[in-house]
């Protein structure tokens, strides 16, 4: 039996399998924006970035859907993949996808249920598109960091519930799909950098940018064959920082989170996975771009094509990658900030 886990956007399923031999990394196809940082100074340099703020305001989104599976974006970044029947009983955190105050956007895309019914009760077919009693609600909240969080310090942000007709079904019956997208405004003491300053990914010669990220991907899955800290310390430092600081982080939670970097470098018998049966998707508007898991089997739908199995767990780690601002496509793409 596999036992599922989702820590710090990686999938993990466990899983045995084999070992081929390594290769030596090409650090050159993947471009390092923080050659300082190493497996020795990433955490101290994370808690550096970190400022402390008199108030520290935090987002979160409550969902409740039914009849439906769900897909969330804010500002055009993916930060929650619903594909169960059941909801969350807790909110979710979002302050990592706000990067400055402001208008955000927030999409939700709506999937039937195929299966999923038959495989919780036995019984009943696949449903292959939304139905009349298909709906979803959506809290935004704001809580304030340094509270105990309860229901009573909650402030609602707006809440917004999906649309239905004339005689109150879903605005969407029939469809095998539904997107639908609003904003909020959110203030925050913070200011990140992110994927704001990265190049509009579609006006630059597809092929290449398809040759580039495959390659960055198959490289980073080397990281995990060679056990390479520092590499893995230096390429994540940037996206790491903005969650951090976008979420006030402590020691502790930056202790837990290299932990879990380590945890996975060490695991025995690792072996990359070639990275194909994919499909290009951007994020960020059009800023990023992510190679999508053609699979649709529980525990891969929805994460990157780039699959690493040990004895212990199989990997799909969220690698998302831009090209800053006067950089050429040529010299390869980063990860994100």
């Amino acid at each position: 039996m596999r036992k599922l886990l989702v820590l710090f956007g990686i999938l993990t399923v466990v899983f045995a399998c084999g070992q081929e031999k390594k290769q030596p990394i090409n650090a050159k196809i993947m471009n390092i924006q923080y050659p300082e940082i190493n497996a020795n100074n990433f955490e101290q340099k994370l808690v550096e970035s970190v400022k402390r703020y008199v108030k520290e305001p935090m987002y979160y989104m409550r969902i409740n859907k039914s009849n439906c599976v769900v897909e969330v974006l804010v500002n055009d970044y993916p930060v929650h993949r619903d594909y169960e029947l059941s909801n969350y009983a807790t909110p979710l955190e979002i302050n990592h996808v706000i990067l400055k105050s402001g208008e955000q956007t927030f999409t939700y895309r709506l999937y039937p249920v195929g299966n999923l019914i038959k495989e919780e009760y036995g019984e009943g077919g696949t449903v292959t598109t939304l139905t009349d009693n298909t709906a979803i609600s959506i809290s935004i909240i704001k809580m304030d960091n340094g509270s105990e969080k309860t229901l009573e310090d909650e402030e609602v942000v707006m809440k917004h519930t999906s649309l239905t007709d004339a005689k109150g079904r879903f605005i969407a019956s029939g469809k095998p799909y539904y997107e639908f997208t609003f904003t909020f405004n959110a203030q925050v003491p913070y200011v990140n950098e992110g994927w704001s300053k990265g190049q509009d990914l579609t006006k630059l010669d597809q092929k290449l940018l398809e040759q580039k990220a495959v390659e960055f991907y198959k490289e980073y899955g080397k990281i995990y064959e060679t056990k390479d800290a520092d590499l893995q310390a230096k390429l994540n430092f940037g996206k790491e920082k903005r969650t951090a600081i976008a979420l006030y982080r402590k020691l502790s939670d930056i202790d837990e989170l290299w932990k879990e970097y380590l945890s996975d470098l060490n695991e025995s018998n690792i072996k990359v996975l070639p990275v194909e049966n994919y499909k290009i998707v951007f994020f960020g508007d059009k800023r990023i771009i992510f190679l999508l898991s053609n699979s649709l089997k529980l525990g891969s739908r929805g994460y990157s094509a780039l699959t690493i199995d040990s004895d212990e767990s199989t990997l799909m780690p969220g690698i998302y990658l831009y090209l800053p601002e006067g950089k050429k496509l040529e010299d390869g793409l980063y990860m994100i900030n």
